[in-house]
């Protein structure tokens, strides 16, 4: 059904329901399975203009890599539980930009990720991801809203 999936996840609580639903649809056929965490551009160790000589070291981009990397290795995992054949993916952007240039890139067939239920401040602060990706992506996107 669908050739290229993007699954997008994010260590929130609903990780196990957008695995689930990942889960799914990718077991139609033999599916590419990219499963997606952005790194925060403030937090990346390096663009591709520096040089790794260049990168100061920095707590916070440690931590947030290391969470990316166990975010994603454990998505791996549960899918990999589940039959699913997955390769693991860190992007470094805005999350929605981000993930809509990552699918548009992978020629993704659909996407699917999880949708926080923010409150009003939220939304003005920081946007919807799901918002900006459902509004921008080339392809289908699959939102799994229970759980959160």
């Amino acid at each position: 059904m669908f050739d290229v999936i993007i699954v997008a996840v994010d260590g929130s609580s609903q990780m196990p329901q957008v695995l689930a639903l990942a889960s799914q649809v990718a077991q139609y056929g033999s599916p590419t399975v990219y499963v997606t965490c952005c790194i925060d551009e403030s937090y990346a160790f390096a663009n591709k203009q520096e040089q790794p000589a260049d990168v100061i070291e920095y707590p916070a981009a440690t931590a947030e890599q290391d969470m990316a990397t166990a975010v994603v290795t454990n998505a791996l995992r549960k899918l990999s539980e589940a039959g699913i054949k997955a390769q693991g993916n860190l992007v470094i952007g805005s999350a929605g930009e981000t993930l809509v240039a990552e699918a548009k890139s992978k020629n993704a067939s659909v996407i699917i990720m999880g949708h926080r239920h923010l409150t009003a401040f939220g939304r003005m602060f920081s946007g919807s991801v799901s918002a900006e990706v459902v509004a921008n992506a080339h392809c289908p996107v699959l939102v799994e809203v229970r759980g959160n």
